[in-house]
């Protein structure tokens, strides 16, 4: 069961932070490179959001693995990081470097709600 509650908020929070922050910043970053703004395609948009919820839904299954073989609350969060961040760098590793510290900084973002969720959350 608590699985499941962790696949969700992984899911719920990635489809907020992950993917429609990550669109959101997308728009920043063609703004930033001169691109034309008002290319948004519905295609495109829920492509991003769903690849968000999906990355969140593994999230929370790092962090419930994290949460079950780690009980040490800081060395969980430094695992639970390290594995998501170096992940999230994979997928970003081609870009331009302030592009790409603007999606780390946008992961790190859903991982403090997430281990922020794990620490107040006594299940």
């Amino acid at each position: 069961m608590e699985l499941k509650r962790w696949l969700i908020r992984g899911a719920l929070v990635g489809l907020i932070v992950l993917g429609i922050g990550g669109r959101l910043l997308m728009r920043v970053v063609a703004h930033m490179e001169h691109r034309p703004l008002f290319v948004l395609t519905t295609e495109g948009t829920l492509t991003v959001v769903f690849a968000g919820t999906v990355a969140g839904l593994f999230g929370g299954l790092i962090y419930f693995l994290t949460r079950r073989f780690l009980h040490q609350p800081w060395l969980r969060t430094l695992v639970f990081v390290v594995i998501c961040e170096l992940v999230t760098w994979r997928g970003v590793h081609g870009t331009l470097p302030r592009v790409q510290a603007m999606f780390m900084a946008l992961a790190l973002v859903y991982l403090v709600i997430i281990d922020t969720m794990g620490r107040r959350v006594h299940t």
